[in-house]
C-alpha cells in the first residue's frame, strides 16, 4: 500500500490514513490547512492551525509530502489531536470529514 498520511481528532473520535498519492489539493487560509482526497469518496481533513501559520504549515506539509513518492510502507503522522502529536508545530486541531462532494 505504500506510505500512508494518519489524521485523528480528539473531539469526535474520527481518523483516517491517506496515501499521498490520494490527496487532490491542500490550501490554507484564515487558520486553517484543508486537505482534499481525490476518487468517489473524497474527504475532507482540517487542520487547525496558530494564527497567521496557516501559509507556513502548508509549506512545510507540501516539502515533507512531496518526496513521498520514494517511501513504502511508512506511516506519517500529520496530526493526531488525542496524543497532541502535530507533524508541524503550527498545527494546533484536526476534523476529518468523509464523503465530501
Amino acid at each position: 500500500m505504500g506510505p500512508l498520511l494518519f489524521f485523528r481528532s480528539a473531539t469526535d473520535e474520527k481518523a483516517a490514513a491517506v496515501r499521498p498519492g490520494a490527496i487532490e489539493m491542500i490550501y490554507a487560509g484564515d487558520q486553517v490547512v484543508n486537505i482534499i482526497t481525490n476518487g468517489a469518496n473524497k474527504q475532507k481533513i482540517a487542520l487547525g492551525c496558530a494564527d497567521g501559520e496557516s501559509e507556513n504549515v502548508l509549506k512545510v506539509l507540501a516539502t515533507a509530502l512531496a518526496p513521498m513518492a520514494k517511501f513504502h510502507q511508512k506511516l506519517v503522522v500529520v496530526a493526531d489531536d488525542a496524543a497532541d502529536e502535530y507533524l508541524v508545530a503550527g498545527i494546533t486541531t484536526v476534523t476529518v470529514t468523509e464523503d465530501e462532494a
